[in-house]
């Protein structure tokens, strides 16, 4: 889920008349910089070809390599289609036990931040169910603070839906916002162009599952 924002700069600059963001740090919980910088190396692209491909600086790629750096979402769909991947795989866990069961504690749901400061107002979701790679579902809680939009429309394989638990949100799916409300729930297919942005005065909580994985 993302939605446009044509004044930003590809690389994730600060658009013109717009304080500059504080870049986040990578989260300790989850660490993707070494799928990064494997998928890369195995298309045999440097630092420079890479960033030329995504429309980023070689700095932001490095840091993204070495867990300095968590990408918008967005962003990450792009890298993921570079090196030929998905965010679902970069986010692969190990399959379950002997009987495909997974035991997830609520203490150790990771928690990713997206392209914001995560003690301040950045949207960030709860990982309910541990990607793996034979997987064809996913579902995470996303929590969207008041005044936040998603930087850019994604479009993918497959299809999810949204619940939303607590707050209100706008969800744009293929150029319609839907103005959603605690309880109200949203289907579509991952196919159209969708997108959201929270222009109430909480946090919104929505459940969004999707099939197969995407992020």
């Amino acid at each position: 889920m993302a939605q446009t924002r044509a004044e930003t700069p590809a690389d994730g600059g600060t658009p013109p008349g717009r304080k500059p963001r504080q870049e986040p740090e990578a989260g300790s919980e989850v660490r993707i910089g070494s799928k990064l910088k494997h998928g890369r190396l195995l298309k045999g692209l440097t630092l420079r070809e890479l960033a030329d491909v995504v429309g980023c600086s070689e700095s932001m790629l490095s840091k993204l390599e070495n867990d300095r750096l968590m990408p918008s979402i967005s962003f990450l769909h792009r890298l993921a289609s570079a090196l030929d991947t998905s965010i679902a795989e970069l986010y692969a866990e190990p399959d379950g036990d002997a009987h495909g069961v997974h035991h997830f504690p609520a203490d150790r749901r990771a928690r990713i931040f997206d392209n914001h400061d995560p003690a301040n107002t950045g949207t960030w979701f709860e990982r309910l169910i541990p990607v793996a790679r034979s997987g064809l579902l996913q579902a995470n809680i996303l929590n969207i603070p008041a005044g936040v939009k998603s930087d850019g429309l994604v479009e993918h394989v497959g299809e999810e839906f949204g619940y939303l638990i607590s707050g209100e949100l706008d969800v744009q799916v293929d150029g319609k916002t839907y103005a959603m409300k605690e309880g109200d729930l949203l289907f579509f297919s991952s196919s159209l162009p969708h997108g959201y942005e929270n222009r109430g005065g909480t946090v919104a909580r929505i459940l969004w599952v999707n099939t197969p994985p995407s992020l």
